[in-house]
């Protein structure tokens, strides 16, 4: 169970990583306009289901 976790806590902490570092990319109006969408999304509940990671190299 603890493994199960930790492995949330690391995906949780990748996203908010990458998304800070997105944010930081954009110009002013713009990330204050991701920022919101990024406070709604922690404020409506983290669950398993809504983390959704991007990898820097897509296998798309």
């Amino acid at each position: 169970m603890q493994e199960n976790l930790n492995d949330y806590k690391f995906c949780i902490k990748a996203a908010l990583d990458n998304a800070k570092k997105r944010i930081n990319l954009l110009n002013n109006s713009d990330k204050e306009c991701v920022i919101e969408e990024y406070k709604e999304w922690i404020n409506d509940g983290l669950n398993k289901h809504t983390v959704l990671l991007l990898r820097d190299d897509p296998i798309i």
